[in-house]
């Protein structure tokens, strides 16, 4: 899942994603990110973006944690905020891991490795 109001920064990120063979769902706030999961949708990983109207990023994740019955996956922050310190912010408010836009490729096979090992295929 991709969760970012910017629609250039989710067409981005899929084409992105393609390669790996990931069927990819995109929304453009944390409210329907809430919504989709409280529907009963599952999601291996999730891209979030932190700068988002109505429910940011942070707000997101800290809501998702809460729901009963959900198995929460990995969340990457998706962020343009990529100051000194930010990574550790994430960090400390939850996110698994940190990838910063304009997406780095090698950064998000780094990623991808991470958390799917050898079951991706490129």
């Amino acid at each position: 899942l991709i969760v970012d109001d910017n629609k250039l920064n989710v067409k981005v990120a899929q084409r992105l994603l393609e390669r790996y063979h990931f069927k990819v769902e995109s929304l453009y706030n944390g409210k329907d990110c809430v919504y989709r999961v409280k529907e009963g949708a599952h999601y291996d990983i999730i891209f979030m973006d932190h700068m988002m109207p109505e429910m940011d990023g942070i707000r997101t994740l800290q809501i998702l944690k809460k729901l009963d019955g959900y198995d929460i996956p990995p969340v990457i922050a998706l962020t343009a905020n990529a100051m000194n310190g930010m990574r550790e912010m994430y960090l400390e408010n939850g996110f698994n891991d940190y990838l910063a836009k304009p997406i780095n490729t090698a950064e998000l096979n780094r990623i991808v490795i991470k958390y799917f090992g050898n079951k991706i295929d490129k």
